[in-house]
């Protein structure tokens, strides 16, 4: 769905009698799909009969050295202090002092 619309986007199209066709990317157009079948694709050789350069066959290609971690990854990842949410101050809402609610409250009027 690289370079189509949106579902949403598709029904606001279709709302406004647009054609829809015109915000797609040419690739996905009937005619470039048919193309794209036109000519016939022949599966590889044996890998017996493969021609390989010597360059290629030189190089050596080792896994990556890092390891992964053992235990399960983040659900959610670390924020930085400037997006962290404050805390929010509590007030009682009988006194409208904080650091305590309206069942703890001992300022209560009588």
């Amino acid at each position: 769905m690289d370079e189509l619309p949106c579902p949403y986007a598709w029904a606001v199209l279709k709302n406004q009698q647009l054609k829809p066709g015109q915000y797609c990317s040419f690739y996905y157009k009937k005619d470039k799909l048919l193309r794209t079948y036109e000519f016939s694709v022949n599966p590889m050789p044996d890998e017996s009969l493969w021609v390989i350069p010597t360059e290629v066959l030189e190089d050596v290609v080792l896994p990556p050295k890092g390891r992964r971690n053992a235990r399960r990854p983040r659900k959610e990842r670390l924020k930085p202090a400037s997006e962290k949410e404050s805390k929010r101050a509590f007030l009682c809402s009988v006194c409208g002092q904080g650091d305590h609610n309206r069942k703890t409250c001992r300022n209560r009027p009588k």
